[in-house]
């Protein structure tokens, strides 16, 4: 009670602040007394600190002002005056306590009356008595371990226990259709082609967590785009963007933010891709395939407005390329007369997330591979910024490095493979 009474005194001045400038005397009196109060009751209670109690004397202050006839009397009588010399007891103490909270309420009284919401006859009729004692004692219940509740038999007819287990898979994806045109008549100044353009764009994910050492995740993302140009003579149209890609993990947690994860992604795509002009495709469908098996350590952290995962296995990675049409080896790395090939290296893989801003979500995923003799570099971001429920706006960007496949080398970007494009569609997520 010794630490505590000095913040409920302070506390005092809670209904004295309402009650206007007559309050003013009220609080000097207050303060005056505050000091004799707590030395009092320190010096009284020293012999009983280990055993404080909550003094009951303060109700009046924290509970709708009520109009006390014993304060009224005693103000209007007696007045409110304070021993200054020691307190001998307990009760002597609770008296001069109720002497200064009389003080205070007789005060607003005085100063704010408009303040007073009942009188103490009202106030103790509120309830009486007699509408209470029907009222039956609730029965005590032992609570040791062979204790057992009774219920009626009715009772227990109507009830059905059923276990409900917590549900740790979760689903989410989105699909998303945009279409751009472009129309140039043949006298226009600067020249020019007509074009249209068609993106389709599908994500799904399923993952797992149980909250506690095991989770897993599998992504399945498909992008597939078309696009007419009038100066193909032997295309009507031609795929200018074409992805299909699985990856799954599976983690178990081994520190707080760390997970031992077994990563596969597999990656190809849907339709044949054919030069300006040319009659015979440089990628089709498994052609190239390139799958990827790693065991390494994820870094999960996530905040409120973005989440990272950091994904590293060194010297564990294995990566296999296969491409079904023996023609298109020396393209993508593979020895003439073989099609498929193999290593072993070390793989980084960050996939970042976040919202810059109200509605405008930045997503960046990078892959890096090495087998100390090849390197492979992809940097996929996407911005989304979304317009309204199903109307969104999308700018993505695409760089890749791959040093092993000569069949793509420039001479004004070397191994450097860039790729950007913006739409704007109907996307719908679940």
């Amino acid at each position: 009670m010794n630490k505590i009474l000095p913040s409920i005194l302070f506390l005092f001045l809670i209904p004295i602040s309402a009650s206007g400038q007559n309050s003013q005397s009220a609080k000097d009196y207050f303060f005056e007394k505050l000091d004799t109060l707590l030395a009092g009751y320190s010096s009284y209670s020293s012999d009983y600190s280990e055993e404080e109690r909550t003094n009951p004397q303060f109700y009046k202050l924290f509970v709708p002002t009520v109009l006390y006839k014993s304060t009224i009397k005693r103000g209007l009588s007696q007045g409110f005056e304070i021993s200054d010399e020691p307190f001998e007891s307990e009760m002597e103490l609770d008296d001069n306590r109720s002497t200064v909270i009389d003080n205070m309420l007789f005060s607003v009284y005085g100063s704010r009356p408009s303040l007073v919401r009942v009188a103490e006859n009202d106030m103790r009729n509120v309830v009486a008595v007699s509408d209470v004692q029907h009222l039956q004692k609730a029965p005590e219940i032992d609570l040791s371990k062979d204790a057992s509740l009774e219920m009626p038999e009715t009772l227990q007819e109507t009830l059905e226990t059923k276990p409900v287990k917590p549900n740790y898979w979760r689903t989410s994806g989105s699909v998303s259709l945009s279409f751009t045109q472009n129309y140039v008549s043949d006298n226009w100044a600067q020249g020019g082609e007509n074009n249209r353009n068609l993106i389709t764009n599908f994500k799904f994910k399923v993952k797992y967590d149980d909250k506690k050492k095991i989770s897993f995740e599998t992504n399945l993302e498909a992008k597939l785009g078309f696009i007419t140009v009038s100066g193909d003579s032997l295309h009507n149209y031609r795929t200018n963007n074409d992805m299909l890609r699985l990856e799954t993990k599976f983690g178990y947690k081994i520190l707080k933010n760390v997970d031992l994860t077994a990563k596969m992604t597999m990656q190809t795509q849907f339709m044949p891709s054919y030069p300006t002009n040319e009659k015979d495709f440089v990628s089709n469908f498994m052609a190239p395939f390139e799958a990827n098996f790693s065991l390494g350590l994820d870094y999960k952290r996530r905040g409120k407005n973005w989440e990272l995962s950091l994904y590293f296995a060194p010297l564990s990675s294995y990566n296999y390329k296969f491409v079904r049409y023996g023609y298109l080896a020396d393209r993508y790395g593979i020895y003439p007369g073989r099609q498929h090939t193999e290593d072993f290296g070390t793989q980084i893989q960050p996939h970042f997330k976040a919202t810059v801003f109200e509605n405008v979500v930045w997503e960046a995923r990078l892959e890096y591979y090495t087998n100390y003799a090849r390197t492979y570099f992809n940097w996929e971001n996407t911005i989304s910024m979304k317009i309204n429920k199903y109307l969104n706006a999308t700018l993505f960007l695409h760089g890749r490095f791959d040093d092993s496949s000569p069949g793509l080398y420039s001479e004004s970007h070397g191994y450097w493979q860039m790729k950007e494009y913006m739409s704007l569609g109907v996307t719908y997520t679940w």
